[in-house]
């Protein structure tokens, strides 16, 4: 049999290649046939001039036998084509008003990449006048001056907006399940807003989309509630479809009693919600910085070197200077922000890696400069380089963690393997009977155990430097315990990590009972699946996995054996549910930031409605080289007559002649 197919596939590639050698005669036969050598494909000319649509219109006919072309020849697309090209030809007023209106397409099609091309580039709109100057210098087709200011331009993007978001959420309408993920924020003009994005599939495949940015009457759950409903009932989403909401963690958002999850579950009644990942291993760093003095004390080194710098820029000029004769890396010192994630460890690594240079340029100026002569005694004790490179370690690990855990596209599965990985590197560097330490840290404690002075620095100890160690580890064990005890686990997601194929037995012998319980477990939760259904299904599906797709990630799997939904109905629903069901709200994080990229102190007038929009074309819109204006030309022609298509009463009428 496999053989037989190998040999219908050699044989089609055959006739292939000698249908295409025969394409110059069909060129001949049929006039209306083009054949374009970049894309490999043939196209109707006649079909695209009246914009029918058609594998010979868009993306082009890769079919070059000969009776593909003569069954699109007698197609209903191509015999309407005919009659209207036939109808111009007769009428030279229509074939006049054919060209006029072409040509005034063409205009307003420059006049919107530009405007797409302001909002793609986080652009002013005051630009659009001088883009559109640019665009005619550069030969291209444009208006004398109509529709150029920038009224025109704002118009433009709205309308732009419209079709991109009707797009993405008609996607959400189809998809079989869909997760939600919000956050609250305050932009420059202190105006309240709620982010939210979707999850949700598109022919098995997982999206993650911006999708609304809304004005908030109020911070409350009820407000919130309210308006995330009405917009997703706006566009025809079924809420029952809605199986994961993530956030920040939040009362307002999670809270048992009124918060907006609660309150989601009135109408999706099979809702799941999820503490952002990102966000509780935060928590943790923070929970433990609270609570270690040791901590506290590095940081207020970090912040004092960060002002001493950030203030004089001939201290940075000086600082450089000691950088180039030391042959440190040339890197300015970072403060530590509470609200950013990562910079702790950024800070840390920073000064780690040009403390040399700072505390040689700071013993250079102690005497001339009080600040200077404080830091440089702060900074040449062994307290300071044992703590230094202790907890450049440690939160080296943890950047890691949080970097790992700010992907796209991330499963629950795949989060707890990443911080029992994380506890695990903890337990065996620093909670064993002899604490082996970090590199970094072990590098020091090697270098000064008979020394005092680390990479040419000189420094002083006291008595109680005997009792770092222990305090590192004490500090060790904390940061350990807040994120084990920060990331409990889960019985919904720990039963949707039975999907995973690298979960899955390393024998066939053990899979007679994998899953069970996890099936059950789920079955119960989700009351629109049939549990005696579920099991039979799973009693086949598993062994089908282990068998063929056992390599895939969960990803791969669910695109691979979509199209089996109605051989395995009740399994798949699960695993399309589990796909959707959002482990952080980083997206909204990453929303925000382009927020106050396009929102700045110099248009700091921005309405919501005109950030929304902005936003919507700058996360979810394609490249401008891709972008196609035409249906948002189509949607902007719509609303209302326009002077630039003045014709158009007349090609109404053309159109219902024909």
């Amino acid at each position: 049999m496999g053989k037989r197919k190998r040999d219908d596939s050699d044989q089609n590639s055959k006739s292939a290649k000698n249908a295409r050698s025969f394409i110059h005669k069909w060129l001949q036969l049929f006039l209306w046939l083009r054949f374009d050598s970049m894309l490999n494909a043939m196209f109707c000319d006649i079909c695209q001039k009246h914009k029918l649509k058609n594998n010979f219109v868009k993306p082009g006919s890769t079919n070059f036998r000969k009776s593909a072309v003569v069954e699109h020849a007698n197609s209903n697309d191509h015999v309407q084509a005919l009659k209207l090209e036939t109808a111009s030809k007769s009428n030279p007023i229509v074939s006049v008003f054919e060209k006029v209106h072409e040509k005034t397409d063409n205009a307003m099609c420059t006049l919107f990449r530009n405007a797409y091309f302001i909002a793609k580039e986080n652009l002013p709109m005051d630009k659009f006048q001088s883009i559109n100057d640019l665009t005619k210098l550069n030969g291209a087709v444009i208006t004398s001056k109509l529709y150029q200011e920038n009224n025109a331009c704002s118009e433009f993007i709205q309308t732009i907006s419209d079709v991109i978001e009707k797009e993405v959420m008609s996607d959400v309408k189809l998809s079989p399940a869909v997760g939600i993920m919000i956050d609250e924020s305050t932009d420059l003009a202190t105006q309240k807003h709620l982010i939210l994005y979707l999850s949700y599939l598109k022919a098995g495949e997982l999206k993650i989309s911006f999708t609304k940015l809304l004005n908030l009457s109020s911070g409350t759950a009820v407000s919130i509630t309210a308006h995330i409903i009405a917009y997703l009932k706006s566009f025809g989403v079924d809420l029952s479809k809605i199986f994961g909401m993530g956030s920040d963690g939040a009362s307002v958002m999670i809270g048992k009693h009124g918060g907006v999850s609660q309150l989601l579950k009135d109408t999706s009644p099979h809702l799941v919600e999820v503490h952002c990942v990102a966000h509780r291993l935060a928590l943790a760093c923070v929970d433990t910085a609270k609570e270690i003095p040791d901590i506290k004390f590095l940081e207020s080194i970090v912040s004092t070197v960060y002002s001493y710098y950030k203030r004089s820029p001939t201290n940075l000029a000086e600082l450089r200077s000691w950088q180039l004769i030391i042959d440190d890396p040339l890197l300015n010192p970072l403060d530590i922000h509470k609200v950013r994630w990562l910079s702790m460890g950024n800070a840390l690594d920073n000064l780690r890696r040009s403390v040399v240079s700072i505390v040689n340029m700071l013993g250079d100026q102690s005497d001339t400069d009080i600040v200077a002569n404080s830091l440089h005694n702060s900074m040449t004790t062994y307290k300071f380089f044992f703590m230094l490179y202790f907890l450049s370690d440690l939160f080296g690990k943890i950047n890691q963690l949080s970097k790992s855990l700010q992907k796209r596209d991330l499963s629950y599965a795949t989060v707890k393997q990443l911080v029992d990985s994380f506890l695990m590197a903890i337990e065996a560097e620093y909670l064993t009977e002899i604490p082996s330490f970090g590199p970094l840290c072990a590098e020091f404690l090697k270098s000064t155990d008979q020394s005092d002075s680390f990479n040419t620095i000189t420094f002083k100890r006291n008595n109680r430097d005997i009792h770092l160690k222990t305090r590192a580890v004490q500090c060790a064990q904390l940061i350990h315990d807040n994120i084990r005890d920060r990331f409990p686990d889960n019985k919904i997601f720990e039963a949707f990590s039975v999907f995973e194929p690298s979960n899955f037995p390393s024998s066939v012998d053990d899979l007679p009972r994998y899953g069970e319980q996890q099936l059950e477990c789920l079955g119960d939760h989700y009351s629109i699946v049939n549990q005696e259904e579920l099991q039979i299904e799973w009693g086949i599906l598993k062994y089908l996995i282990f068998n063929n797709y056992k390599g895939l990630s969960f990803a791969d799997l669910l695109t691979a054996i979509i199209s089996r939904k109605d051989q395995f109905p009740n399994t798949i629903s699960l695993m399309e549910i589990s796909r959707v069901l959002p482990v952080s709200s980083v997206e909204c994080e990453r929303g925000f930031s382009r927020q106050n990229i396009i929102k700045t102190k110099l248009r700091c007038s921005l309405g919501i409605d005109a950030l929304d929009q902005l936003m919507r074309i700058s996360l979810v819109g394609v490249d401008v080289k891709d972008f196609d204006p035409v249906p948002a030309i189509r949607k902007w022609q719509s609303v209302r007559n326009r002077h630039v298509y003045q014709n158009n009463a007349f090609s109404k009428l053309m159109n219902v002649k024909s």
